[in-house]
């Protein structure tokens, strides 16, 4: 069984496609393209509901599209409500390094070396 190619994301203006994102199914290069103009938490919906889309090909159709409508809303709203964020960096800039964080109420105990 061969793994899933993970999809590349495009941000350009979808103006002319009528579109907020379009997910394309290509199993050797997927693609989801989101419109550029997007606010916050519509990116998060739209690139929630175009990842769906990707990962589930089987929901065409009418009846389909309105099941991804719902759990991509559903995923998102989770989402947001948990606070992820889409964090904006000027361009050219290294991103913030994440370190685990010890809760400032606990110390360490010192060691004996005895």
């Amino acid at each position: 069984m061969s793994r899933k190619k993970k999809p590349r994301i495009v941000y350009r203006k979808l103006g002319n496609e009528w579109a907020w994102g379009q997910a394309h199914q290509d199993p050797a290069d997927p693609l989801i393209e989101l419109d550029t103009r997007l606010g916050a938490k519509q990116h998060l919906e739209v690139l929630c509901h175009e990842a769906l889309h990707i990962a589930l090909p089987d929901l065409v159709g009418d009846k389909g599209e309105k099941e991804i409508d719902r759990l991509g809303k559903e995923v998102s709203d989770v989402l947001w409500r948990d606070g992820y964020r889409k964090v904006l960096l000027p361009k050219h800039s290294t991103p913030i390094k994440i370190t685990k964080h010890r809760p400032q109420g606990r110390k360490r105990k010192p060691k004996n070396d005895c």
